[in-house]
């Protein structure tokens, strides 16, 4: 059987970027899974001609998302207002953001090496945090992307 070719997500983080110029990337703090949605449009395309007994779809505008999850921690900067995550809720400002996979797979080893980091522009568009009894006190939420994903390696 061949070895796998896929990486764990032990490593991977979900970063808030701020600042003008260079922008500097921080890592949301405990993070519990995030993950990447994107879709299109369907136009129906579908004329009289269409002689397949199929309709005919063209690709439309696109939505991309990112869903997360993570331990809420009201101390941390990069979650609560007015400069982190909760802070871009209650704001409704633009932000950049970062998927990083660079460092999966237990701290990159047998991490990937080609476009392991997705940057976009978002807001976050949905917030929650929930106190279950015996459990630890968690956030959730959604980034609504206001820009295309650009996956690259990491270098400027």
């Amino acid at each position: 059987m061949p070895a796998t070719t896929g990486f764990t997500s032990i490593g991977a983080q979900l970063k808030l970027g701020a600042g003008t110029g260079p922008v500097v990337y921080t890592h949301i703090g405990n993070t519990t899974n995030f993950s990447l949605e994107q879709s299109a449009d369907q136009i129906d395309a579908t004329h009289l001609m269409s002689t397949s007994g199929y309709r005919e779809y063209k690709a439309g505008y696109k939505t991309a998302t990112v869903t997360f999850e993570g331990h809420f921690d009201p101390d941390s900067t990069v979650q609560a207002p007015p400069d982190g995550i909760l802070g871009m809720f209650e704001s409704g400002a633009t932000a950049p953001f970062q998927a990083d996979f660079s460092g999966a797979d237990n701290g990159g080893v047998g991490a990937p090496t080609t476009l392991p980091i997705c940057a976009f522009d978002g807001v976050v568009t949905q917030f929650s945090i929930t106190a279950p009894a015996g459990d630890m006190v968690t956030y959730s939420g959604t980034i609504s992307m206001s820009s295309s994903p650009v996956w690259s390696d990491g270098t400027p």
